[in-house]
């Protein structure tokens, strides 16, 4: 005679089951909730750098599209990335630390689409106010509208200033943050060096009308290529996406200290003023070939300490 078993109890076929569903879905579960978390940190990423960029886009039409203003523009209005508990002293926390995260070119790149360097072939003009190679933002709205010939803009869409800011925003929820990252380093290999520190690169545009006269050499030094951070090496202390040598800064040692004739550039220099062309020559200094020794006084755009010496 067969046994049947009783109602309301699984057979012995059917024990354990449900642990092996659960074993199953759990950890699909698990990922799509953590994904849609993380995706919901980007989302808020990007509508803060939206917001961002629209800011600083301002900041540098009212002066003269300064680089350095616009990036402490940045670095105010991306701090809520940063987290805090409401609280001012988080808040201060917050701020300082995305206006480091902003001031390392390697990590924010800000890059001025217009007004472009053709532009100012067409119409720059030399400023006597600043000493420097401006566009004219004067009554711009009884000039003739005529297009220049090397830049392909009248005056009026020259005086328009737009920005493109990219910003790596930090993946923080755990596991998804290295998944997605070893994933998009292989879609997106032109942005691997944000994935390889878990940063998800976002991009912003935004555009102005200028309210001051534009700096050809702001416009210069924005669309300078970007700079690798090389891999740190012994006796070598990485900062800012470069090393520096470890006898220190302004010690006289050697590893770039000297000024290299060939190319008129002081190299390293003693500090640390590096090879990059928008760098006063060394042709400018008392001692040929070599940075100052002393007061190096390398101060803000259009000030009149903005010279090595």
């Amino acid at each position: 005679m067969e046994c049947k078993p009783r109602a309301g109890r699984p057979s012995n076929t059917q024990r354990g089951a449900t642990l092996a569903e659960f074993v199953i879905a759990a950890p699909l579960v698990l990922i799509v909730g953590m994904t849609s978390v993380q995706a919901g940190l980007i989302y808020h990423g990007k509508t803060t750098l939206n917001y961002a960029t629209f800011e600083a886009a301002r900041t540098g039409a009212t002066n003269n599209a300064q680089l350095d203003l616009m990036r402490q523009e940045l670095g105010l209005r991306l701090a809520p990335l940063q987290g805090g508990d409401g609280s001012a002293q988080s808040a201060a926390q917050a701020i300082a630390r995305s206006s480091a995260s902003v001031l390392d070119a390697s990590s924010t790149r800000v890059k001025i689409l217009n007004p472009t360097t053709a532009a100012f072939d067409d119409w720059g003009i030399n400023s006597r106010e600043f000493d420097r190679r401006v566009l004219p933002n004067s009554h711009l709205r009884h000039r003739e509208h005529k297009v220049g010939n090397t830049s392909g803009l009248s005056l009026r869409d020259a005086n328009l200033l737009k920005i493109e800011v990219t910003h790596g925003v930090d993946l923080k929820v755990p596991f998804v943050n290295t998944l997605i990252s070893q994933a998009m380093a292989v879609v997106d290999p032109a942005n691997a060096f944000y994935y390889q520190r878990n940063k998800f690169p976002l991009k912003s545009v935004a555009t102005v009308r200028m309210q001051s006269e534009a700096w050809e050499d702001e416009i210069v030094l924005a669309n300078l290529p970007p700079e690798t951070e090389p891999e740190a090496s012994d006796g070598a202390i990485e900062a800012g996406g470069g090393s520096v040598p470890a006898g220190g800064v302004g010690d006289g040692s050697n590893g770039g200290s000297e000024g290299d004739s060939a190319t008129g550039q002081c190299d390293g220099g003693e500090f640390g003023l590096g090879e990059s062309p928008v760098l006063i020559d060394a042709s400018d200094y008392a001692a040929e070939g070599q940075c100052p020794a002393s007061d190096p006084a390398y101060g803000a755009p259009g000030g009149t300490s903005s010279r090595c010496g």
